[in-house]
């Protein structure tokens, strides 16, 4: 993790099993994919390097709205973490990349499972909570509100900055 003297991070921006059958099947919000699409719009705009993981054998399904552009990184995994089959964390040090923000589908699956394996090896993690989404409504705010079970562990808020895109800073940097 960064020290409060140091220089300010590279961010990257992760887009989580954003396959048309996961969020057809996976939300319970059908509008996550366009929330998510605002915030990967936001990132590009913010010239954030971008990556894609996807379940193996789903990277031509990449939901449309989601669509990589040319140049983005697209990693297929075959757990539920994008770190633990993938390379993803050699290619965000060689990015120079010390901080993430997520988006995902499902909250309960990669990007809990994303967020804690990033936190645990060094990184920082702003959970992007209007661009994620589970099939268990209860579950999501459960892993995202701090204040729908303050007490409980489980909580994303308790390891990674939870806001709204429209909330992330590094998504608004040199945006006018």
């Amino acid at each position: 993790m960064a020290t409060p003297d140091a220089p300010a991070t590279r961010t990257a921006f992760l887009a989580l099993d954003y396959v048309t059958y996961i969020v057809d099947n996976f939300s319970h919000d059908p509008s996550v994919a366009e929330r998510a699409a605002h915030a990967l719009a936001a990132a590009r705009t913010a010239g954030l390097p971008v990556f894609h993981v996807v379940p193996q054998g789903m990277s031509e399904q990449i939901h449309p709205l989601l669509a990589p552009a040319e140049g983005e990184t697209v990693l297929t995994k075959t757990s539920f973490s994008a770190f633990a089959t993938t390379d993803l964390r050699e290619q965000l040090e060689a990015a120079g990349v010390g901080r993430i923000v997520v988006a995902g589908v499902a909250t309960s699956g990669t990007v809990l499972s994303t967020t804690r394996w990033a936190v645990d090896t060094g990184l920082q993690v702003t959970v992007c909570a209007d661009a994620c989404d589970d099939p268990d409504p209860e579950v999501n705010a459960v892993l995202l509100d701090e204040s729908v079970a303050p007490k409980s562990w489980i909580g994303l808020w308790r390891i990674a900055d939870v806001r709204p895109a429209d909330e992330i800073p590094e998504l608004w940097a040199g945006v006018t």
